[in-house]
């Protein structure tokens, strides 16, 4: 009722298709920088691509094992960045919508913590704590959709940084992942190769060749999903700055329109990646 009363007010102004515009692109945002599941293959890669070694090949294991120990506090750090950035912009949503955000006030929390905890960086323990501390006084304060001209203008410049932080984590995960296929295709060839030698395990034979197979249609769907998870953050990344740019003119009609479109964009690339 407050949004129809707040659109019936806005229409006469000229100025209420911008928060629907607004709304929308929040809440899909949100779901697409919430979602997690390339990080957590990310961090697991070491340990996947352990599974591709021989008994015999202690060393390499050995490596990889403690790759994997370097990248747990990367798992904990993106965890970070996922929750911050998703509940900023589910708060831009409620903020469009006329209403109070809920659950911004525990980023703050999570975010000290992280940062006692040594899991965030310097590079990142400033935009996080920065994106912390507004959102909580978006809920403390009771923000609305008057301030979101103010969550926008000191949201942007930290929202970039993480998003951007986020890019650059899919970026290594993809170079880790073609080492994961190499690793893979190496494994499951040698073990196809022996057990063909003079015949001598047929069966052994095909269930490895079928293994190698099963394994290259994963590789090619996760390969397909970090471009396009990419993009998404992309343009997240691009969507916002426009709507910081045109802050003081958050009607125009060309502003409108590029949310618009940009929204659309990041919905198909997140729905994409989800159906992958």
């Amino acid at each position: 009722m407050r949004l129809f009363i707040l659109c019936v007010l806005a229409a006469l102004l000229g100025g209420c298709a911008n928060l629907q515009a607004v709304r929308e692109f929040g809440q899909i945002s949100s779901l697409s920088a919430g979602y997690t599941r390339l990080s957590d293959d990310y961090v697991r890669s070491p340990l996947i691509n352990k599974s591709y070694t021989l008994e015999a090949e202690t060393q390499q294991r050995a490596t990889l094992d403690a790759e994997y120990q370097q990248r747990l506090p990367q798992a904990a750090r993106l965890q970070v960045y996922h929750k911050v950035v998703s509940t900023y912009m589910a708060t831009l949503a409620e903020l469009a919508g006329d209403d109070i955000p809920t659950g911004a006030e525990e980023v703050d929390g999570l975010v000290d913590a992280a940062a006692k905890a040594n899991y965030l960086d310097a590079a990142s323990v400033a935009p996080a704590r920065a994106i912390g501390k507004l959102l909580t006084d978006a809920t403390l304060n009771g923000y609305r959709h008057r301030e979101l001209k103010k969550v926008i203008a000191e949201g942007n410049a930290p929202i970039q940084a993480l998003l951007a932080s986020l890019v650059q984590s899919m970026q290594a995960f993809d170079a880790s992942l073609k080492i994961e296929r190499a690793s893979a295709n190496r494994y499951y060839r040698s073990l196809h190769a022996r057990a063909r030698e003079n015949n001598r395990e047929p069966v052994a034979a095909e269930q490895a060749w079928a293994s190698l197979n099963a394994a290259n249609a994963l590789f090619d769907e996760r390969e397909r999903a970090i471009p396009l998870y990419i993009e998404s953050l992309r343009r997240i990344a691009i969507a916002h700055q426009a709507l910081y740019d045109g802050r003081d003119d958050i009607d125009n009609h060309q502003l409108l329109a590029d949310l618009k479109r940009y929204t659309k964009q990041i919905r198909s690339a997140y729905n994409a990646v989800r159906a992958l």
